[in-house]
Formats: structure tokens, sequence, C-alpha cells
């Protein structure tokens, strides 16, 4: 009887602290956690390319952006051309960065105030996605981003 009420203790402390933890995401008035005033000095956009800020509203505050229904962020390059990525974590967990095709071959976790720069050439045309690939509490929110590469 008093392991039955220890395992039900528990549950209800799980419960109420992922309730407490959405709760904190998604109350209003939090500001934008990826203004550049906020950045580490080293987390900057390439030139010619693109700034991923990982945070806990998602991949440059994708929350804000109506994911996962609405693609977000949306990179636009043209084939043959060269794509420079720096990915900045500011949250306080680790969170991965994958590119379908380009940039998925092995698992990539970027820890707390960590920055990776990526670089590949976008030798294929169409559509492909960026996601975060290992388990973080705004994963949901990681999964919708699209690299858009045109025909040349």
């Amino acid at each position: 009887m008093k392991t039955s009420r220890v395992i039900v203790i528990l549950v209800l402390t799980v419960i109420a602290i992922g309730a407490v933890s959405a709760a904190a995401l998604l109350l209003p008035g939090r500001g934008n956690a990826t203004t550049t005033s906020s950045l580490p000095g080293a987390c900057v956009k390439p030139a010619g390319g693109f700034l991923v800020v990982a945070s806990q509203y998602g991949f440059n505050d994708s929350i804000d952006h109506g994911v996962p229904q609405k693609s977000w962020p949306i990179l636009n390059v043209t084939q043959g051309q060269t794509v420079n990525i720096t990915v900045c974590n500011t949250d306080f967990q680790a969170h991965g960065f994958q590119v379908t095709h380009y940039y998925d071959t092995t698992v990539t976790s970027i820890a707390s105030g960590q920055i990776i720069n990526v670089s590949f050439v976008a030798n294929q045309a169409g559509n492909f996605r960026i996601y975060c690939n290992i388990f973080c509490s705004i994963h949901w929110a990681m999964q919708s981003g699209v690299l858009s590469v045109s025909p040349a």
C-alpha cells in the first residue's frame, strides 16, 4: 500500500513539473530570445549564409511561426550554391541539427552555449527538411525547417 502511494506521488510530481514547464514556454511576453543583443559574440550570420539559433522557442523562434503546421525556418538557395550555416544553441539543454540529404550522416548534438558551422554545396534541387535529431523538451517545434534549393 505504501509503495503505490509513493508511485502516485511521483507521477503527480512529474505531471506538475511538466505542466509548469509547458506553461512557462507558452506564456506571452517572454520577449525575443534570439535578438542580436542576447546572442554570444561568436554567434553571427556568416557572409552570404544563414544563422540558425536553437533556443527554448525552437529554431529561430519557430513556435512563433506556426510550426509544425508551417515550415520554419526556410533557407532559400540556388542549386550549385555553397551553403554556410552557423548554428548557435542559446538554450540550457542540448539540441540537434540536421539537413536531409546534405547534413544528416552523423548525430549532431549541440551543447548549451555551443556554436557549430555547417557548410555544403547544394547539388540537388528540391525541399529538404531541417530538424533536430536528438530528443529535447522543444523537439516537436524543431522538425519543420526547410532548405529550399531552386534549380540553377
